[in-house]
C-alpha cells in the first residue's frame, strides 16, 4: 500500500494549460477523489498519474519511488474506466485474467486469483458469462475485477458510474468505497459529481481551470467553501452581500439553503428575513423554497417535507437563519 506524492505537476495543450502546477499529497490507503466540471483537468491529472499523459513538468512518486518516467504498464497501478473496457469477445473470467496473461502468470494461479476477484465483486459463478449477457452494473463489476486481480500498489477511477442510471449509481458507489476500504488499496477517483465524491471521499480536491480550488474532506469543503467557485459547484447556496442579511460587513456570504428555516420554527436568536414566496418545488422528501425579500433579491431554502404546512406562492413568510452557518467568500 502506497501513498501518492504530486508535486508542481503541469501538462499544456498550445495555450491550454490543462494541469497547471498541482501540487498533491494522497496518503497510503485514502480514498481520494478528483472533482470538478468538465475540461477542468481532473481527466487529465488522472492520465498523467496512469501514464496516459506525459508531463511538462514536476513528478509523481509512488512512496519513494518515482515513476513519472515509467511506461504505463509499469506502475503498478489497476484502472477502472467510464465504458467498461471489456472485450466483448472474452468470457468475463477471460476479461479478468487478461493482466494476469500479459504478466505472464502461472495459468493455476491465474483460475485462482480470477475466482478470488469475482468473488470480491459478487460475480462468483459469472466467469463462463459473455459480456453481452450482462447488466451495465455486472459489467463494471467486471472492470473493477479486472483492475483489482493483478493487485495493484493504486487503483484509479475514471467517471466510473457515469454510464448507469441513477438508482445503481447510489448502490456502486456504497459498493466501491466498501471494497476500497476492506483491501486498503490507495484510490483516486474521478468525477464531476458532488453528491457522489462527498459520499464516498476520505477527501477531495476540487479542480476548476487547471488548478486547485480547495483540498479537504466532504464537510469541510461543502460547509466552509474557500472560493466563490467551491461554494456554487458543491450544491446549491445563496451567495449574497452581508448587508441584505442585516449584516454591517461590506463582504460577500454563502448561506447555503437548510441554513434556513421558517421562523416560527428556528430558535429566537436566529435573525429574521421577511419576504413573499416566490417558487416552491417539492421534491419528495425534500421542499425547495425561493423567497423573495424586499430589495428583490431571492433566498434559496431547502426543508423536509412536512405535509401539515401549507405554503403558496404569492403568500408572505419569515426565514429565519443560523448565523453559524455563514461563511465569508474571498
Amino acid at each position: 500500500m502506497s501513498g501518492i506524492v504530486i508535486a508542481g505537476v503541469s501538462r499544456i495543450f498550445g495555450t491550454v494549460r490543462a494541469v497547471d502546477n498541482i501540487d498533491l499529497t494522497v496518503a497510503p490507503g485514502e480514498f481520494f477523489t478528483l472533482l470538478g466540471p468538465s475540461g477542468c483537468g481532473k481527466t487529465t491529472l488522472l492520465r498523467m498519474i496512469a501514464g496516459f499523459s506525459e508531463l511538462d513538468s514536476g513528478e509523481i512518486r509512488f512512496g519513494d519511488s518515482r515513476i513519472d518516467k515509467l511506461s504505463a504498464h509499469r506502475r503498478d497501478i489497476g484502472m477502472v474506466f467510464q465504458n467498461y473496457a471489456v472485450f466483448p469477445n472474452l468470457s468475463v473470467a477471460g476479461n479478468v485474467a487478461y493482466g494476469l496473461k500479459a504478466r505472464r502468470v502461472p495459468a493455476a494461479e491465474v483460475a485462482t486469483r480470477v475466482e478470488e476477484a469475482l468473488a470480491l465483486v459478487q460475480l462468483a459463478g459469472y466467469g463462463e458469462r459473455l459480456p453481452h449477457q450482462l447488466s451495465g452494473g455486472q459489467l463494471q463489476r467486471v472492470a473493477i475485477a479486472r483492475a483489482l486481480v493483478i493487485r495493484p500498489q493504486v487503483l484509479l477511477f475514471d467517471e466510473p458510474l457515469s454510464n448507469l442510471d441513477a438508482r445503481l449509481r447510489v448502490s456502486m458507489r456504497s459498493e466501491i468505497r466498501a471494497l476500497q476500504k476492506s483491501l486498503g488499496i490507495t484510490a483516486i477517483y474521478v468525477t464531476h459529481d458532488q453528491e457522489e465524491a462527498m459520499s464516498v471521499s476520505d477527501r477531495i480536491a476540487l479542480m476548476n481551470a487547471g488548478r486547485l480550488e480547495q483540498v479537504g474532506v466532504p464537510a469541510e469543503i461543502y460547509r466552509t467553501p474557500a472560493t466563490r467557485f467551491a461554494a456554487e459547484f458543491m450544491g446549491t447556496t445563496n451567495l449574497v452581500a452581508a448587508q441584505v442579511l442585516g449584516l454591517a460587513a461590506p463582504v460577500t456570504v454563502s448561506l447555503r439553503p437548510e441554513a434556513l428555516r421558517f421562523a416560527e420554527d428556528a430558535p429566537a436568536d436566529w435573525p429574521r428575513l421577511p419576504g413573499i414566496v416566490a417558487a416552491i418545488e417539492m421534491l419528495g422528501p425534500i421542499t425547495r423554497l425561493d423567497l423573495r425579500l424586499a430589495n428583490g433579491e431571492i433566498l434559496r431554502m431547502a426543508t423536509l417535507d412536512t405535509p401539515q404546512r401549507t405554503v403558496q406562492v404569492g403568500q408572505a413568510a419569515t426565514l429565519a437563519y443560523d448565523p453559524a452557518r455563514l461563511t465569508v467568500i474571498p
